[in-house]
């Protein structure tokens, strides 16, 4: 007794396999890129996204720590001087360390901030993509294929 999938065999059909689905959708995409090589592409993105994210996340808590140090030096410098805490932490926020931190935040935020679009660009592309496979899938299925 054969069952049904091989009846449609006998009679002409081709055999379906994960493959030939892959090849059939991606033949239908006109890019170089098929959505499987873009679900890769979006988990390198990824790794990169998490990596500046995690960069910024640190330097922002660190500018606190930063400004505690600096503050922490100065009065040890000044001890015979009576500075106030305001007086303190401007000292700590004009020192070039300081700065040096803010400029390394910017750029990691600038960074933080590149990956994030760069994901969600692609993140977007692949969607588009899911929805035209539903929409291949819905053709193919009023075909009767």
């Amino acid at each position: 007794m054969m069952d049904r999938v091989d009846q449609y065999v006998a009679q002409g059909a081709i055999r379906r396999t994960p493959e030939l689905a892959r090849e059939i959708i991606s033949s239908h995409f006109s890019e170089d890129i098929t959505p499987y090589e873009r679900i890769e592409e979006l988990r390198e993105i990824g790794a990169k996204k998490a990596e500046a994210e995690g960069v910024a996340y640190e330097l922002e808590h660190q500018r606190k720590i930063i400004l505690s140090r600096l503050a922490n030096e100065f009065a040890t410098a000044h001890s015979k001087q009576p500075l106030s805490e305001a007086k303190l932490d401007r000292m700590a926020r004009g020192d070039a360390r300081y700065e040096n931190h803010i400029k390394g935040l910017a750029v990691a935020i600038e960074n933080r901030e590149k990956w994030r679009s760069e994901y969600w660009a692609v993140k977007s592309l692949l969607e588009w993509d899911k929805s035209a496979i539903a929409h291949l899938n819905a053709l193919s299925k009023l075909e009767g294929g």
